[in-house]
């Protein structure tokens, strides 16, 4: 008789079939693009690409761990950590491990990913106790990426005119500062007049001090933050959308995003588009004038035409002829004894034509703002097309946000959904990062640092964290100045401007 081989049971087969249909339908779906959108090239999504064996600076986690468990995960060459509640990795496990892999690879050091469960529902306080530890056991560690919806605490009364509260990234950047609440929710703050005691209010006779985690700080021995702290935040104004599938989904267009910049697979030019009435922005960015020259800078704008010429007049959104300048100090000779630019000549639609011309490396504007808006509405942020890699933002507000579910009060009720710089990021366009104030700003962004750091060679999380230790040393550690600088970094901070 003739032998044959062993027969394979009819259900174990079309279970591999089932199996096999419903592959691609997961990748689509994880993928985060609707129906019929093209990527950012413009093209139709080529075939899927095999997945590269694992970098030499990546290992992807064998499963999730405890808080407690983690601090034995981070290997020594770690210089960066990507922490996740292990309910929301479940979900993105895919296309996180993709980013972050291409993203260590290209900067060739160490990026240690910590599923932690039940992270989303850790108290501040807890997470940061572990941060210090892993910290003083690691000193080369060097910032962190928060994916999803992990907690942080509020801080109120950046300066004495300005009463809002709003969450606190140096929390989890300045580990070794004492954070504390001088003032309970309830008090009645009277206006101090001339006194410099704190707390102090200026600008309505009498206060009601809000529910706020936080509103003094002290600095500890190594002046400055320890780390840059880089968000993913997520959360929608519809409660029903607040669940781990809804989260995942919201990030899902970031990670394709993000992982083809890391693998070379978009383009981006090495320029800088400036918006601004103010000629200091363009001062501050010299190392980008040093590093590509005039040429490609876009600065708006100069008014060459007299007073008030440009107020609520779109007509002055016109680019400035950098070119026939020998110096940036010659350009400013000239552009600064000119006339004010005035307000309301900063035209959304005319930015929005120019964002899809092209993708910069860094576009910088700096106007009113708030949450939802800057220059352009969240909506619009959310639909732009190109536009750039680095998104850096000067108005007030436009990293306020609420986090779903959180103990901690806030007082705007934006969620991530609606903020203007979390939809630059995840939205249509090429940026895959974005900087701005928490609160309405009060001093100046200090881009000088960031810029000289990036157009160096450097990349985005330690240039931030070398432009928050400038501030610290520009204002001696002066705690009424600490307190005004209150920057959040959404996005990537592992791109670079090579």
């Amino acid at each position: 008789m003739k032998q044959t081989g062993p027969i394979t049971p009819f259900w174990l087969t079309l279970q591999v079939l089932l199996l096999a249909l419903a592959g691609p339908m997961v990748s689509r779906a994880a993928g985060g693009l609707a129906a019929g959108e093209s990527p950012l090239n413009g093209k139709s999504s080529p075939a899927a690409v095999p997945l590269a064996p694992e970098s030499a600076f990546f290992t992807r986690p064998a499963g999730a761990c405890s808080l407690a468990e983690a601090a034995r995960l981070i290997t020594n060459d770690t210089r960066a950590l990507a922490l996740v509640d292990a309910r929301l990795y479940e979900l993105i496990a895919p296309a996180l491990h993709d980013y972050l892999e291409a993203a260590a690879h290209r900067r060739q050091f160490g990026v240690t990913l910590l599923p932690v469960m039940g992270l989303d529902d850790r108290r501040p306080e807890e997470l940061r106790a572990a941060l210090q530890s892993w910290h003083a056991a690691k000193p080369d560690l060097e910032g962190v990426l928060f994916v999803g919806n992990i907690k942080l605490p509020s801080f109120f009364l950046p300066r004495a005119d300005i009463h809002s509260v709003r969450l606190w990234p140096r929390y989890f950047e300045d580990l070794d500062m004492t954070v504390t609440q001088r003032v309970a929710p309830g008090t009645v703050l009277k206006s101090s007049g001339t006194s410099s005691d704190w707390p102090r209010i200026v600008g309505v006779e009498t206060l009601v001090v809000p529910p706020h985690d936080y509103d003094d700080l002290t600095e500890g021995p190594a002046r400055g933050p320890e780390l840059w702290a880089a968000f993913l935040p997520v959360g929608y104004a519809e409660p029903a959308k607040n669940n781990y599938a809804g989260w995942a989904g919201q990030l899902a267009r970031f990670f394709k995003k993000a992982t083809a910049f890391h693998r070379g697979k978009v383009n981006y030019g090495r320029g800088l588009y400036l918006v601004s009435n103010d000629l200091g922005l363009l001062d501050r960015a010299r190392p980008v004038w040093d590093a590509v020259g005039a040429s490609q800078i876009e600065f708006y704008a100069i008014n060459e035409k007299g007073p008030g010429s440009f107020k609520d007049n779109p007509a002055g959104y016109q680019r400035a002829n950098l070119g026939k300048y020998d110096s940036l100090e010659a350009f400013l000779a000239y552009a600064r004894p000119l006339p004010w630019m005035d307000e309301g000549w900063q035209s959304s639609e005319v930015f929005v034509g120019h964002m899809a011309q092209s993708c910069r490396r860094v576009v910088w504007w700096n106007v009113h703002s708030n949450p939802e808006l800057s220059l352009v509405s969240w909506e619009q942020a959310r639909d732009l097309r190109n536009g750039g890699l680095i998104a850096l933002l000067n108005g007030c507000s436009v990293g306020g946000f609420a986090q779903p579910g959180s103990r901690t009060v806030v007082d705007t009720p934006v969620t991530a959904e609606r903020n203007v710089l979390v939809n630059l990021v995840y939205g249509q366009s090429g940026f895959v990062a974005a900087m701005g104030s928490v609160h309405d700003r009060v001093t100046d962004e200090r881009a000088t640092p960031l810029l000289q750091h990036l157009y160096a060679g450097g990349y985005l999380g330690r240039a931030h964290l070398l432009r928050l230790r400038q501030q610290d040393r520009d204002v001696q550690g002066n705690p009424a100045l600490v307190r005004e600088f209150q920057e959040i970094l959404i996005g990537d901070p592992f791109v670079d401007v090579k």
